[in-house]
């Protein structure tokens, strides 16, 4: 055994009795879910989802950043949002919801902690939208790891028009109901 291998063994050995086995810890972000489909929105309309990120692990976990983001990339020629001054509330159809979205960054979550953050789509047009949540963490315990891009679908459908005949006959059903009502009165 060379002395570089005995060296090594002891730093080992000192760190894991001075530090035992609560001075390796590891942070852990569990959210859920890791990714959500909308579904079909009537345009104009909006639907809410609530994703919970819970303090998994023995130790805090520290939230950086919190983002609706283009795309699940940030190489070249996307932006870095670990570079972003503020975070992104809203992206095309998609939004955070202002009560549950925190105000100052980092967020720091205690084990066992949860925080919860609702996001919003309303669609602006007929057709597909997607987007990714990003959450920028300490986490170092995938999934989701401390660099997630959550997949956020939905899609836009047209609204609901009532069928002019529609309105008319229920127009001339409540007429006759009440015309009714007054004669046997």
């Amino acid at each position: 055994m060379s002395d570089k291998q005995v060296n090594f063994g002891i730093v080992l050995s000192c760190v894991f009795i001075l530090c035992g086995p609560a001075g390796l810890r590891a942070q852990d972000l569990d959210v859920s879910p890791l990714s959500w489909d909308f579904g079909s929105v009537a345009v104009g309309s909006s639907s809410t989802a609530t994703f919970d990120l819970l303090s998994a692990g023995p130790s805090e976990v520290y939230i950086y950043v919190v983002a609706l983001y283009e795309s699940d990339d940030l190489t070249a020629p996307h932006a870095d949002p670990r570079d972003w001054e503020s975070p992104s509330w809203s992206l095309g159809a998609f939004s955070f919801d202002p009560a549950t979205y925190p105000i100052l960054f980092p967020v720091v979550s205690s084990p066992g902690s949860h925080t919860f953050l609702d996001v919003i789509f309303t669609p602006p047009a007929e057709g597909d939208y997607q987007a990714y949540l990003f959450i920028m963490s300490n986490d170092s315990v995938p999934p989701p790891g401390p660099y997630p891009f959550l997949p956020l679908k939905g899609a836009g459908v047209p609204a609901a028009v009532p069928v002019p005949g529609a309105a008319l006959l229920t127009l001339l059903g409540v007429s006759i109901v009440g015309y009714l009502r007054r004669r046997t009165l």
